[in-house]
Parts: structure tokens; C-alpha cells; sequence
């Protein structure tokens, strides 16, 4: 027996008391563009299916959208909202709405969106096309999508929805998705996502004939009503009408039957023809034709109405037998072509929605290109202003930098050479000096490995530099701290140990010194003009590239630099 699907839940994070909305509906007072806050109290009236108010908001999303550019959030949740709330009096653009939203979601990778849409396409392709098969994809894939980002409350209430479709196919195998969603809800102490949870219980024990487990869920049902404020549920009555009907109180059935009509109010078309084909079903079987007919061709009318031919198939069918009931085989003959049609139809008609679906698809692709083209054209204009910014910048650093180190250096490099100039005419001096008061050696015989006394060592180191300056010993490359030490009438280790001691430097390190002093001399002789590679050679280096890498360690400019320094100054 085909039931009503109890309710649709939207499967959005969104759901603000009411002194919290209006909070936030002053807040927009003073600033109307913020659209954290348009989207919030968008979902408010939406979840509360004021489909009035929730479009007016959802309209102020994409309008800031189109204006900022902003179509990640404003256009993506604005075409949500729509797609939502046009779904039960606008099916082609609740279907246009929700598809460039799945756009935009699926392009940035935005599971959180996904879920609302896979979810409201779920709705829509049950009620709209009466397509359980497709509509259970899409509310699989927002399970999906609860999972990756965790949402147990949202994964319960898709849960909920889904178990609707397996309703829809008379499938009991659904009544474990609805246990799974009632105890999700029970958890987290969700009472609207339970209400609607209860509901589907309720449906499904109906269904397998536990008539007890469904009463317990009725009053479920019942209790939660009343606690949450709903308006007047025509299921309550139907359920009860339908357990009466099974126990063989048929007139508890009409009363319940009678009570839902009542109470049928503004309730969506699926429920309502849902309600008039189960009535109708029992007026037929309890000879009376007649009245079934009636109740079932104002079910069909609406149906069309409504554009929701979730249950037009059933009430064609029900007619077809009514007809026959009375006995009008020209009218039961009309309904069984016209029953036959639909079943015919269905390829035809699912070939054309996918014919139109694709091309709304496309539509929407290619809008979505030529909007990526356009940022694209508008990224690389911006991408060559920045970048012809960040050159002119960094020219412009580089040679403030460049000017920068040019004049340090060249302050560096004229105090180096004055320093070697000044040491020159030092050097000069004396050895003016050593000459008039040397003419004896210091002789050394205490032991090498005893502590050198100082008189000896600063003897050493007297003539160690009389014979650099005076003889220019470090000009001999073969030049061995032995062959000096012999000069000195000493040995290699004190003197070694007398160079070490005064100046804490080896041998070779004092001797290269002396050599680049001299070369510094030489090259200062600007009138000379003596080449480098001489120079090298004359001062005692047996290689070019140990001369101007230890002139460089030293004076902090290579020779040509330093030559080049002198010529300036």
C-alpha cells in the first residue's frame, strides 16, 4: 500500500531560535550586506517553510553576489535557498537553482553545500519526477557528504529522507535507515529531526503489519507534536485510519479518514493525494465506488495542479478499477490507457528530463566558462600591473642598494689604502730605526723545550724583522723558518715559538704578510706601474692565485682593485 511520505527534512546547519532571528534581523538593520548573517536567517525561514521570506533574503545573497563578485558564498547559498524553496511551484528553476549551486560546491570542493544540494535534488526528483531510483543517488551521495565533514545531525536527517524513498517503493528493507536516523536524533536530542523519524517508523511498521510497534510510534509522534508547536499533522489521523482498516474497524477508519481531511490544510500535494488514495482505496472496497471516484478525480486534479506526479500513476490506476466497479467500461477503458500511458511513458519522459537537464548542465557550463574567462582576462591584467609594480620596485631598490654598497665600499676601500699608506711611512721609519741600533744577535742555548725568556725572544724578534726589512728575506719563495732561524743563530723551534708567542701567528702567515705589504708598496708606486704577475714573482709568491687570494684575506680588494683605489685617490 502506497503511504505519504511523512516529511522532507532540510539537511542545513542552520537553525536559529527565535529570539536568536531576531537578533540577527537587527543586525542586518544596521548592516544589510552581511551575508553571514543573510544566510543564516535565510535557512531560518526556509527550515521553517516560509519559502515567502526565506526567497526575499536568498534574493539579497545573490544580488551581493553579482555585485562582489563574491559567488563562492552569496550565489552558492542564495541558489540553494531558491532551488529549495521554488521546488514545489517552479520545478525548472528549483532544478536550475540547485544545478549551478552543485557547480559552484563541486568547484570549490565544498562538501557543506553539497550535502544541502545532493539532499534537495533528492526531493526533487521524488516528488517532482516520482524517480525514488535517482532520488535515493542523490540523498547517498549527501550521506556522503555528512561523513566527510562529520555532521552526525545532518547524516540522521538525510537518513530520514531516504527512508521516505524506500516508502515510496513499498520497501520495508528501509525501515532499518529510519531506526538509524530515529536513534541519531535521540542522541543528539534533535526533536525535529526525531518528530520526522517517528514518522517514518510509524509508516513502516504500518506497512509490515506491526500494528502495536506503530501505535508506540503515533504516540511518539503525538507527543513530540505537541512539545515542539507543530501545526496539525494530517498523518496522525492517516496512520490511525490505516491501523483501523487493518484491525477491521473500518468505521474507526472513516472517522480517522474524516479527521485528516479536516486537517489537510496547506500540506504539501504529495500528502494530500497520498491522504485521497488511501481513502479512496477504502471507500472501493467497501462498495463504494462511487464516492472513491469522486475523491480520487479531485486527488488527480491536484496533482496536476501541483506538478507533483509522485502519485498520478496510483490514482490513474484506482480510477481505472472504480470505473469498472460501477460498471462504466468506456470511462475504466479511458483510465486504463490513460495507466497504461503513464507505464509507457516513463523512458520517454525520463529521456526528456535528462534531454532537458543536460541542457540546463550545459547552459550552466558554459556560463560558468565564460565567467572563468573573464576572472582569468581580469587575474592576468592585475597578475602584469603587480608584476610591472614589483619590477619598477625592486630596479628601484637594486639601485639604491647598489649605490648604497658602492659608497660604503668605496669608504671601506679608501680607508684600507690610507691605513697601508701610513703604515708604509711607518715601516720606512723603522727600519731607519732598527739600522742605528742593531749590530749584535741574541744567542740562545737553553734548552727548546724550555720556557723562552723574554729578552731572547724579543732578540729573536728583533732580528727576524730586521732581516725581513732590511734584507727582504720574504721575497725568496724557498724561504724555510729553518733557513732564518740559522741566520739568527738559533734554531727553527724557538724561533718558530718567538713568532708564535709576539704576533700568534705561524711563520708562513708572517711572511705572507710582509710580502703583501711589500706588493702594496709596489703597487701604491703609480709611476712605476709594475704588471701584477711581476709584482707576484718579485715579492716572494710562488703561484698568482695564492697571491690574490692572500691579497684579497688581507687588504678585503683584489690587486687590480687596489691599484685602480690609488689611481682615484
Amino acid at each position: 500500500m502506497l503511504l505519504a511520505v511523512p516529511g522532507v527534512l532540510r539537511a542545513d546547519t542552520i537553525d536559529a531560535g527565535k529570539d536568536t532571528i531576531k537578533e540577527y534581523l537587527q543586525a542586518l538593520e544596521s548592516n544589510p550586506n552581511d551575508k553571514e548573517v543573510l544566510k543564516t536567517v535565510a535557512f531560518y525561514y526556509m527550515n521553517r517553510d516560509d519559502s515567502g521570506n526565506a526567497m526575499q533574503y536568498a534574493r539579497c545573497l545573490l544580488e551581493l553576489g553579482e555585485s562582489t563578485g563574491d559567488r563562492d558564498f552569496c550565489e552558492l547559498y542564495g541558489s540553494i535557498i531558491m532551488g529549495a524553496c521554488l521546488l514545489p511551484v517552479d520545478a525548472d528553476s528549483c532544478f536550475r537553482y540547485l544545478e549551478s549551486a552543485r557547480t559552484i560546491a563541486e568547484n570549490t570542493s565544498n562538501r557543506d553545500a553539497l550535502l544541502s544540494v545532493n539532499n534537495s535534488l533528492g526531493l526533487y526528483y521524488l516528488l517532482i519526477h516520482n524517480d525514488p531510483y535517482t532520488a535515493s543517488t542523490y540523498y547517498y551521495n549527501a550521506l556522503e557528504d555528512a561523513k566527510v565533514i562529520n555532521d552526525e545531525r545532518r547524516f540522521g536527517i538525510v537518513l530520514s529522507n531516504l527512508s521516505g524513498v524506500y516508502i515510496t517503493m513499498n520497501d520495508i528493507s528501509g525501515v532499518k535507515l529510519a531506526e538509524q536516523s530515529y536513534q541519531i536524533a535521540r542522541k543528539l536530542a534533535e526533536p525535529v529531526p526525531l518528530y520526522y523519524a517517528a514518522h517514518s517508523l510509524a509508516h513502516f511498521y504500518i506497512m509490515s503489519d506491526s500494528l502495536d510497534r506503530a501505535e508506540y510510534f503515533i504516540e511518539e509522534v503525538e507527543r513530540l507534536h505537541e512539545e515542539g508547536g507543530f501545526e496539525g499533522d494530517p498523518h496522525l489521523h492517516l496512520y490511525r485510519a490505516r491501523i483501523a482498516e487493518k484491525r477491521g474497524d473500518i468505521e474507526g477508519a472513516y472517522r480517522h479518514y474524516s479527521s485528516a481531511m479536516l486537517e489537510i490544510g496547506d500540506v504539501d500535494a504529495s500528502t494530500m493525494s497520498a491522504t485521497f488514495l488511501d481513502y479512496a482505496r477504502l471507500l472501493r472496497r467497501d462498495g463504494k465506488p462511487a464516492d472513491a471516484i469522486k475523491v480520487l478525480e479531485y486527488a488527480l486534479g491536484n496533482t496536476v495542479v501541483s506538478d507533483m506526479k509522485i502519485h498520478s500513476s496510483e490514482l490513474t490506476k484506482e480510477l481505472m478499477y472504480g470505473y469498472r466497479d460501477i460498471g462504466d467500461y468506456p470511462k475504466a477503458m479511458e483510465y486504463s490507457m490513460r495507466y497504461q500511458e503513464y507505464q509507457d511513458s516513463a523512458v520517454r519522459l525520463s529521456r526528456e528530463r535528462i534531454l532537458q537537464e543536460n541542457r540546463i548542465r550545459h547552459e550552466i557550463y558554459t556560463n560558468e566558462r565564460l565567467i572563468d574567462e573573464k576572472n582569468m582576462e581580469l587575474m592576468d591584467v592585475r597578475y602584469k600591473m603587480v608584476t610591472l609594480i614589483i619590477v619598477v620596485v625592486a630596479v628601484l631598490m637594486l639601485l639604491a642598494l647598489t649605490y648604497f654598497n658602492y659608497r660604503r665600499k668605496d669608504r671601506l676601500y679608501r680607508a684600507i689604502v690610507s691605513q697601508n699608506s701610513g703604515y708604509l711611512v711607518r715601516e720606512q721609519a723603522l727600519i731607519e730605526q732598527i739600522g742605528e741600533t742593531s749590530g749584535r744577535r741574541n744567542e740562545t742555548t737553553a734548552s727548546s723545550s724550555a720556557p723562552m725568556p723574554p729578552r731572547k725572544a724579543y732578540g729573536l724578534m728583533s732580528g727576524f724583522t730586521r732581516l725581513m726589512l732590511e734584507q727582504k728575506l720574504f721575497t725568496d719563495p724557498s724561504i724555510t723558518v729553518g733557513a732564518v732561524a740559522e741566520l739568527l743563530g738559533s734554531n727553527r723551534t724557538y724561533l718558530s715559538k718567538a713568532i708564535n708567542e709576539s704576533t700568534g701567528k705561524t711563520f708562513t702567515q708572517v711572511v705572507n704578510e710582509y710580502r703583501i705589504r711589500e706588493a702594496v708598496a709596489m703597487i701604491s708606486d703609480l709611476e712605476a706601474n709594475i704588471p701584477l704577475k711581476q709584482i707576484c714573482a718579485d715579492v716572494g709568491f710562488n703561484s698568482l692565485s695564492t697571491f690574490y687570494s692572500s691579497f684579497q684575506a688581507s687588504t678585503g680588494m683584489t690587486p687590480a682593485s687596489y691599484r685602480e683605489r690609488v689611481r682615484n685617490m
